[in-house]
């Protein structure tokens, strides 16, 4: 038997792959980020009409713990099609989010934001994300695994006015704020 390389999947990597594949459908690639340092890979899915593209973490949940003690991994929803390259760049943001996410004084939950200085890829005005249970009655919070549960973070860009809201007045008005607007979090904007 050869020896692993670094960014060799995992047997929970494996798992959780599998159950997405089960929800989602197979993904149209699976990026496996040469920069980071643990094995991580970012699965991404095409919406077949092309009004969305789809990215998640596999490997995170094998080092990063949320306030609660359980690992995650990262989900992000982009409603609008993306190119290749713009996917391949997309990916390489989730990533660095998740390499944020695995260091020790990282505070990564439901709830919690994290400024993103270099900017969101394709969200020009976001400098910062809100990670948040799912928006929609049928995606999952959490992964069943035999290891335990693993919450899904769902990554939401936030422009500076929109965090103000959150800040100010919660996320039941920045709900409102959108509504009211026709602001979809998901979309670039």
């Amino acid at each position: 038997m050869s020896p692993a390389t670094p960014n060799s999947p995992t047997p929970r990597m494996r798992r959780l792959f599998f159950k997405l594949t089960e929800r989602w459908g197979t993904p149209t690639r699976v990026a496996a980020p040469a920069h980071v340092q643990a094995a991580l890979h970012v699965a991404v899915w095409e919406d077949p009409a092309g009004g969305a593209t789809a990215f998640n973490t596999l490997g995170l949940s094998e080092v990063a713990r949320a306030a609660d003690g359980r690992p995650f991994e990262l989900h992000w929803l982009v409603k609008q099609a993306l190119s290749t390259g713009e996917q391949a760049l997309a990916a390489a943001f989730l990533a660095e989010l998740a390499a944020a996410a695995a260091q020790p004084a990282a505070a990564f939950d439901w709830q919690t934001r994290a400024q993103v200085a270099a900017g969101v890829p394709g969200f020009a005005r976001c400098q910062e994300v809100w990670l948040h249970p799912a928006f929609a009655d049928d995606d999952p919070d959490t992964l069943e695994d035999v290891d335990g549960s693993i919450k899904l973070l769902y990554v939401i860009p936030l422009t500076e006015y929109e965090s103000f809201v959150l800040t100010q007045q919660g996320p039941v008005a920045l709900r409102e704020y959108t509504q009211a607007n026709g602001i979809d979090l998901l979309a670039p904007r």
